[in-house]
């Protein structure tokens, strides 16, 4: 049986109290069960009521280090017309976590709106989606800790922050594929996401990789998938009756039709859909698993034994530094040119066709080089 927790502050706790508030907001607030249950999954104890008020104090101080002790100025009080749940009368914080009365019970949530003005959507919608394939990879836990470590302790984190980047800057350097205009590319995102909630359609000017062709569509988005570090859009093309997928960057135009509407297929999943695809772009109905097998050299080996390109891999030894890579997926035209890429290194052992398909597209691209 747990035990009560002993009369103290755990900045650990605090933290991971502050984290679920900001989970809970976006669907009403936390209740002051979620708040202990949060700290009991840090410190393992049962807190008091108390304790859990003098932590939402303490991150009151944190938000505004003069909240405390100071009477406000005429005309800051919280206006009733733009809070009219809001009891004034609560005990507790009302910079930065907001108390809130709904049907006999008290939500907890995070008042978001402060500088606003310097707050920039377009800015950290982007840097979120480009840490989220790392946040969903290999780097998940390390995410989980770091951020909460810092949160636990913000100044020290700062600091910690500064003295990292600092380091970084003179020792890593970055030189990958980005969208040439980033506010561009996270506004349309925003605007996928906002059709995606309240289900309307998409009106997209579409520049095809194929041709060069700019084409207009209507879409039914059902999501974004990320490969590689590319984002695309998929969703059922009423112009070519069918689920088809279009690479975020290429989308010359994109705006949301307002009057309109649409029904997602009953259960569909976008992870059940193309969890078992090498990439995204062909088009998943109908098409089923495929195994394909892979030689590779000694040396160009040690890649695979280090990184999983696709969830189903499996490498088996051959011995002298080679081995044999298995993908068991969907979509396997998808990796002629990754497979070509790795040149003399790599050599299809299974299905048949992809191996003549690969040859092929490397003759193709002799072509370009006999002058």
């Amino acid at each position: 049986m747990a035990t009560r927790s002993p009369r103290c502050n755990h900045p650990e706790a605090i933290t991971n109290i502050l984290v679920r508030i900001l989970e809970k907001t976006p669907i009403g607030g936390a209740t002051i069960e979620d708040l202990e249950e949060a700290y009991e999954e840090v410190k393992g104890t049962i807190p008091s009521r108390k304790t859990i008020y003098r932590a939402l104090e303490r991150l009151e101080l944190l938000f505004d280090p003069l909240a405390k002790g100071e009477q406000p100025e005429e005309g800051e009080e919280p206006e009733r017309d733009e809070y009219p749940w809001l009891d004034v009368n609560l005990p507790g914080p009302l910079v930065g976590i907001k108390r809130v009365k709904r049907d006999r019970k008290t939500y907890y949530l995070f008042d978001g709106q402060q500088a606003a003005s310097d707050f920039n959507i377009n800015e950290s919608l982007y840097a979120a989606l480009s840490l989220y394939p790392q946040y969903r990879g290999m780097l998940k836990n390390a995410f989980h800790k770091v951020m909460r470590k810092l949160l636990a302790e913000t100044l020290a984190g700062v600091s910690i922050y500064n003295l990292l980047i600092n380091e970084i800057e003179n020792h890593v350097h970055v030189n990958e594929p980005a969208p040439a205009d980033p506010d561009k590319f996270a506004h349309m995102v925003s605007e996928i996401f906002s059709a995606l909630r309240y289900r309307k359609r998409l009106k997209i000017k579409y520049v095809r990789t194929y041709d060069g062709k700019e084409t207009e569509r209507v879409i039914e988005p059902y999501g974004l998938l990320n490969r590689f570090n590319n984002y695309y859009l998929t969703g059922y093309c009423l112009s070519s009756r069918g689920i088809r997928i279009f690479h975020v960057v290429h989308i010359r135009d994109l705006q949301v039709i307002s009057d309109s509407s649409y029904k997602m297929p009953q259960g569909y999943s976008l992870k059940q859909a193309y969890s078992q695809a090498w990439a995204t772009w062909t088009n998943q109905e109908g098409a089923g698993l495929e195994t394909v097998r892979l030689w590779v050299c000694c040396g160009t080996a040690e890649r695979f034994r280090a990184i999983n390109f696709q969830v189903s891999q499996q490498v088996r030894e051959l011995g002298k530094g080679e081995i044999e890579v298995t993908f068991r997926l969907t979509g396997a035209n998808e990796m002629i040119p990754w497979i070509a890429s790795w040149g003399r290194d790599i050599k299809v052992i299974e299905p048949a066709w992809l191996g003549d398909a690969v040859a092929d597209f490397l003759k193709k691209a002799l072509e370009n080089y006999k002058y």
